[in-house]
């Protein structure tokens, strides 16, 4: 519909308020915009710094530096003592355990 200049078949004539309503949800898709674009320029240069896990997750990736080093983890490899999934463990000092941890915990595959 967008190439036709105007309306001037008959046929067409129904079609009229349906181009209204997409030109103007065009438009104001095309103005919300502005606010991702706020949003990404304010947060660049004046928003607060992530720490280096800001989602407090348990893999590997989260346990290096923010940007992390060339190669990823400062020249030593890291000692892995849980798997990744170790979220509201009972009796851990946090809410999660990192990979790299070497805290003891008692998991549901520990034997008692």
């Amino acid at each position: 519909m967008r190439r036709y200049q105007s309306f001037v078949d008959d046929y067409l004539q129904p079609l009229i308020p349906v181009h209204k309503f997409i030109t103007i949800a065009a438009v104001l898709t095309g103005l919300a915009q502005f606010i991702f674009l706020y949003n990404l320029i304010h947060s660049r240069f004046k928003g607060k710094p992530a720490t280096d896990n800001p989602w407090e997750a348990t893999s590997l990736e989260w346990s290096t530096a923010t940007p992390p080093p060339h190669d990823n983890f400062g020249g030593k490899l890291p000692v892995v003592y849980h798997d990744p999934y170790q979220y509201g463990i009972e009796g851990s000092s946090g809410d999660y355990v990192m990979q790299t941890s070497p805290e003891q915990i008692e998991t549901a595959f520990d034997e008692k």
